[in-house]
């Protein structure tokens, strides 16, 4: 009659026990590891443009990717502890990109082009984000370099840290 432990011994791998080692590896990873497309963690994982925001003593600082549009084609609107994004790339900046004709899509072929995939998209967006706390909307400053948005939001005064001396009698 065969003898089962309840325990494994220590040092000694069991088939089921490296099971369930890889299926917790995997999960972890995906879990943990960037939302992959259809799928994501996040709902937002696929909003236009990409952000990053970062937080210093005095301001809140975001990031946005914006390749291939001008100052002119991005408004900025601030209020309170929201910040709003909106933008247009327009189908003819893209097609001129290209040399494509409009209407142009997976498989389509107009002019000299045939298009096998095409993810960097055409039209309007809008991202609003919720800033970690109150800003200055007043003092807002914003500068488009190289596709990347960056917008200094200075924080309240009244937000700002301050140094409290500390005084003696």
């Amino acid at each position: 009659m065969p003898i089962y432990r309840s325990m494994p011994r220590v040092g000694v791998n069991y088939p089921l026990n490296e099971l369930r080692d890889e299926l917790d590896r995997l999960w972890t990873s995906l879990t943990t590891a960037p939302p992959l497309h259809g799928w994501g963690v996040r709902p937002d994982s696929d909003l236009f443009p990409a952000v990053n925001i970062s937080e210093s003593d005095d301001c809140i600082t975001v990031e946005a990717e914006l390749p291939g549009l001008d100052a002119g084609d991005v408004d900025i609107a601030v209020n309170g502890e929201e910040i709003v994004l909106k933008g247009a790339r327009p189908e003819t900046q893209l097609l001129a990109e290209t040399g494509a004709a409009p209407g142009a899509g997976n498989g389509e072929r107009h002019a000299s082009v045939t298009w096998h995939q095409r993810e960097r998209g055409a039209g309007n967006f809008e991202r609003r984000l919720v800033l970690p706390t109150g800003v200055d909307a007043s003092r807002v400053e914003a500068k488009l370099v190289d596709g990347v948005l960056t917008v200094i939001c200075p924080k309240a005064p009244e937000l700002q840290p301050h140094k409290v001396t500390v005084r003696t009698s």
